[in-house]
């Protein structure tokens, strides 16, 4: 990805500069000298150094990374946060199956010596190594049901999610992580932050982001590393990385949003091969080449391709405002011209890595890849005619606001989709972890306003499917966006039951979430009105984003930014479109990646 640079001409690549074991990148040719100079110096002087005074600065980092990931106890021992030994390679082998073949961030055949030691303490393991199996661990907990993990460990899915994240918080504090350049820690760090999604306030996960794309561009991994004179097999693990890393900035940046600013102005940065990790030789010295036919990183592919198409396409969200708001985005229009082209171009180019590197008989991870394609060129094609395919619903799809609320449904009937399909494969963390709250809030509001019609009717079932599948939902004692959105709940079935009976003459059957929601509510909440109208309550609840019942110490230094009372959202909803209308009501996701 290069941008235009007026001096890029005059600047020569840059420079890389071993450093603590790691290997740092700097721009500067200079600088990049004198540090040479300088770890040279270093080198006579420890050779030379004969006193018996030592320095550990293991429990006392003094890069202020606790500000980042939280306090560091020196009362906390990861021994004693380390899974039980019969636990490690049942967490190994669940992420292997259901998370590493949608990320391929690690290289199996590396890391794989390291379990033996593991299962015996985490003692003797490099503290790298000891950071990134803890990442792994919170990573197979996140994969696995609340049912499995009760079954498996023996104590809660929440349980297990805080102590392996503590284990890896406390562990990359000690490491000094902000000061390292070491691959093995920089995957922690983004295995880590993947395990926050859907459970963090999505704010302070783009902000988070934001630093792990600072710690890659100080270690180079935005230049490709055949540019930099690196070897075959850490240039492909660079380019691994880096993509995942720029397509989590993608992702956050479009919920939260806002653009992709905090990427370098220019990288170069190639995507990574079409090759399995047994195709991969850390002493391998000839590039390596696409291997023609399935592999396991299909999904990667298609994901960074995906990924790519947002990056250089800043005005997309552009052409979903016009299509949402009427003239602008009429079939005939420029605008709509240009953006069917982007569109064919995309799912050209995704069919085209289907025919050459996928085989749906491959695995659960090639009918993935094959979902995955579906479902972007579906929604894209949604937001082009919200009615498509569904002649019949044209009749009820009379203005913009009409609109906006099919493709809110469209939205989570796709969610449902892949929910199904993903449930037996291993997968569903992964759709489960991109839910769009807020789409479901917007939705939610609608149906305090509209009781009737066929769009309706299908509203309503989403409604139940939400709650089937994400039952963290029902928490509205502890969680103050879900008691509000059950109080909105039972405000729009009043509504619509009301409705029915008039129309029946019977009391319709209630259905279950909505006595779950009942029971669970206090009587005063049962007498009151909704506190505010549904346009009211979207705005609020984008803001604070679902809150963090399990971590509490990880959002101690950035929370409080975005829990603050709500703020004028009028001021940060986009752009405003030519016929003075701001902005979408909600920030719309064209898929998981």
């Amino acid at each position: 990805m290069v941008y235009n640079d007026p001096y890029k001409q005059f600047r020569p690549q840059g420079k890389l500069v071993k450093e603590d074991g790691g290997i740092r990148f700097m721009d500067s040719i200079i600088l990049g000298t004198i540090y040479d100079e300088l770890r040279a110096m270093r080198q006579i002087i420890d050779t030379d150094d004969n006193d018996d005074c030592s320095t550990d600065n293991a429990m006392t980092p003094d890069d202020n990374s606790e500000l980042i990931l939280g306090a560091d106890s020196p009362a906390v021992a990861t021994e004693d946060l380390w899974p039980d030994p019969a636990h490690v390679f049942r967490l190994w082998q669940i992420y292997l199956e259901r998370v590493n073949p949608l990320t391929k961030i690690i290289h199996v055949p590396s890391l794989q010596p390291y379990l033996a030691e593991a299962i015996t303490g985490c003692q003797n393991l490099p503290k790298n190594i000891e950071a990134l199996l803890f990442s792994i661990f919170v990573m197979g907990a996140v994969a696995m049901s609340a049912e499995e993990c009760q079954t498996l460990l023996g104590y809660s899915r929440e349980a297990a999610l805080q102590r392996f994240s503590t284990g890896v918080r406390v562990t990359l504090i000690r490491l000094g992580f902000l000061k390292t350049h070491d691959l093995t820690v920089l995957q922690a760090v983004v295995i880590y932050l993947l395990s926050l999604q859907g459970r963090y306030n999505r704010h302070a996960a783009w902000i988070l982001n934001g630093i792990v794309i600072r710690m890659a561009q100080k270690m180079g991994l935005h230049h490709d590393g055949e540019m930099l004179g690196l070897g075959p097999f850490e240039s492909e693990m660079r380019r691994r990385l880096w993509w995942q890393i720029i397509m989590a900035d993608a992702k956050y940046a479009m919920l939260t949003g806002l653009s992709h600013s905090l990427l370098p102005r220019s990288w170069n940065t190639k995507e990574p091969r079409n090759l399995n990790d047994a195709d991969l030789f850390p002493s391998a010295t000839e590039p390596f080449q696409d291997r023609e036919g399935p592999t396991e990183m299909i999904f990667c592919l298609i994901t960074n391709r995906i990924g790519k198409f947002l990056i250089e396409s800043p005005g997309f969200e552009m052409m979903v405002m016009l299509v949402e708001f009427g003239d602008l985005g009429a079939p005939d229009s420029p605008q709509m011209q240009e953006f069917r082209r982007t569109v064919e171009s995309l799912a050209s180019e995704l069919l085209s890595l289907l025919d050459r590197f996928c085989d749906p008989s491959a695995g659960p991870v090639h009918e993935m890849a094959v979902e995955m394609r579906s479902q972007i060129i579906q929604k894209l094609g949604q937001l082009m005619d919200p009615s498509r395919g569904q002649p019949e619903l044209r009749a009820e799809l009379k203005s913009p606001k009409d609109n906006a609320f099919m493709i809110a449904l469209s939205s989570l009937e796709h969610n449902e989709r892949s929910y199904h399909l993903a449930r037996d494969k291993g997968f569903l963390w992964f759709w489960l972890a991109h839910f769009q709250l807020d789409v479901f809030i917007y939705m939610v509001g609608q149906l305090c306003q509209r009781t009737e019609g066929k769009i309706v009717d299908r509203a309503w079932r989403q409604v139940a499917v939400v709650y089937e599948f994400h039952p963290e939902l029902y928490d509205v004692t502890t969680n103050k966006t879900y008691h509000t959105l059950a109080r909105f709940i039972l405000k729009a079935w009043a509504r619509r039951e009301e409705l029915l009976r008039a129309q029946t003459g019977r009391s319709p059957e209630v259905p279950e979430y909505v006595e779950r929601l009942r029971s669970a509510m206090d009587s005063e909440d049962l007498r009151s009105d909704a506190p505010a109208p549904p346009e009211t309550l979207t705005q609020q609840l984008i803001v604070s984003g679902p809150a963090n019942p399990l971590d509490p110490s990880f959002d101690q230094f950035l929370t409080g930014i975005f829990d603050s009372p709500p703020v004028d959202w009028e001021m940060f909803g986009g752009p405003m479109l030519p016929n003075g209308q701001n902005a979408a009501p909600f920030r719309y996701n064209v898929g998981p990646f």
